[in-house]
């Protein structure tokens, strides 16, 4: 069945603010075959039926939407919440009245929930009278899953044990929270898009919005970014994801960053913001959950670039065979483009059963792997493809990012050195690289490898040299983090004397 798509595109943009493009437009042609099928109706009939019935359009937006999420999503952000944005708020009240928390687009709770546990630690179990805790999602259904407060393994990925044992009852492979961690957060059905905007959201201290603005457009997105001003308090502090801070840069509040992270603030209290820390992380190109790797100094010294263990024959003929498939890879790498990496894993281990040696599946297998913290299996995989194919840039890259995030800062610039010298338009190599040398404070090398990522993407327009993975940050964050870094080191130069006979 063929469908006109322009009348649901635009109903559904108008009514909660989603927009689909090509990279996320068949998303939406399934979800809309699932229910014409489940309702038997033709598209005509459907379309009426969404624009009478407010229970069939959440119906489709619920299912529409991606509520993949698991606890301390970006740690750091949360480190600097609790250990410093929370303190100075703390420290500013007048009177006894608690911060007031809310996470907007909230899924199933995890972040929430992951934010009480942390000032739970930092504060003790007198929270309660310190701090108000609320999520808020358009989803009904997965707010229940919220408010029921349990959850399997997969929530955990990359969550030191630590806190499951303290704060959760675990039964086989379920892990339900204590219920004074429940207790202490409120959950809301609310359309930040369209809803009136309720008095229990007004007077926010802190406002998580993260992984939610990836769907609207710069005109919603613009206009959301009005209402969640109109939410904060006058020392209001808004948090966005990482891969997020350049899209929501405009003009509504002020763009801070400190400590090498980024924060909103109020523009009428902008002058009161603290001085940003130079030269400190940056958000990485892969979406890991663990913090940036501190590197000490390492001078012009060199060191032997990493060796790969030679599999057996059987297994790198095996790895080497064509990677002709029925479409299944295709749609494995959309949903890891839409971040449905649960539905990606599965298409991917099917993909696999019937054809083991399918080296992109097995490659973006890896890249998922990473993200679950489950280096060694990634490692295996990749190394497995760099022996059947030397120049692989995607096995390097992936083992570059292994060898990054686990501390093994020697060796992952190796990795992405080997990496840029087989394809030197391999733009998130350089990056990787700029990032890695201006942590062990060799400014020169980053400034020079920042310099080449913006140049890559100016003349590149984006080419990676990958065959199979996704980059990671949208071209824009890119250029964005790269040139910030750039005027940062200037300044910091400028100023101190410190790289000043070097250039820009």
């Amino acid at each position: 069945m063929t469908l006109d798509l322009a009348p649901f595109k635009a109903l559904i943009k108008n009514g909660c603010g989603l927009v689909f493009e090509t990279s996320n437009e068949a998303n939406l042609v399934r979800v809309l075959h699932e229910r014409l099928g489940a309702l038997n109706l033709s598209p005509r009939l459907y379309l009426d039926h969404l624009r009478a019935s407010d229970q069939e359009f959440r119906e489709l937006v619920n299912r529409l939407t991606i509520n993949e999420t698991f606890f301390f999503r970006e740690p750091e952000q949360l480190r600097f919440l609790v250990e410093r944005i929370v303190p100075r708020l703390l420290s500013r009240r007048l009177r006894l009245a608690p911060v007031r928390i809310l996470s907007v687009g909230c899924s199933s709770g995890e972040e929430i929930y992951s934010l009480v546990m942390a000032l739970n630690e930092h504060h003790g179990e007198g929270i309660g009278a310190r701090f108000t805790f609320a999520g808020c999602d358009i989803d009904g259904t997965i707010l229940a899953k919220a408010r029921r407060g349990c959850y399997s393994d997969f929530s955990f990925r990359g969550v030191e044990r630590h806190w499951r044992e303290r704060f959760f009852t675990s039964q086989d492979k379920s892990h339900c929270l204590h219920e004074r961690i429940k207790q202490a957060v409120t959950f809301h059905e609310f359309n930040v898009v369209t809803d009136p905007i309720p008095t229990r959201f007004k007077g926010i201290d802190i406002l998580l919005f993260r992984n939610v603005s990836i769907y609207f457009d710069p005109a919603t997105r613009l206009e959301v970014l009005r209402r969640i001003a109109s939410m904060l308090n006058e020392e209001g502090v808004l948090i966005v994801a990482a891969s997020e801070t350049l899209a929501n840069d405009l003009g509504v509040l002020r763009l801070v960053e400190e400590e090498g992270l980024f924060y909103f603030i109020n523009a009428a209290r902008s002058e009161e913001a603290p001085s940003p820390v130079p030269l400190v992380a940056s958000p990485p190109l892969f979406p890991i959950v663990e913090p940036h790797p501190t590197i000490g100094r390492d001078p012009a010294i060199s060191f032997p670039l990493p060796v790969v263990d030679s599999p057996s024959l059987d297994a790198a003929l095996q790895a080497a065979r064509s990677d002709v498939s029925d479409g299944r890879f295709d749609q494995a790498r959309r949903l890891v483009d839409e971040k449905r990496h649960d539905e990606a894993r599965t298409r991917l281990d099917e993909l696999l059963a019937s054809d083991p040696g399918h080296v992109g599946a097995s490659l973006l297998r890896a890249y998922l792997l990473i993200e679950r913290r489950e280096f060694a299996q990634a490692e295996s995989v990749a190394r497995m493809a760099l022996a059947s194919n030397p120049d692989s840039i995607d096995a390097l890259l992936l083992l570059g990012v292994a060898a990054k995030w686990q501390k093994k800062s020697h060796e992952a610039i190796a990795w992405f050195k080997q990496a840029v010298y087989r394809a030197h338009h391999c733009w998130p190599a350089h990056y990787h690289l700029a990032e890695l040398h201006r942590f062990g404070h060799e400014f020169e090398r980053a400034r020079h490898g920042y310099r080449v990522v913006l140049q890559l993407l100016s003349e590149g327009g984006g080419e990676t040299g990958l065959n199979y993975l996704p980059p990671g940050l949208p071209l824009a964050e890119v250029r964005f983090l790269s040139a910030h870094q750039l005027e940062k080191m200037r300044a910091v130069g400028s100023s101190s004397g410190v790289m000043a006979t070097h250039g820009p």
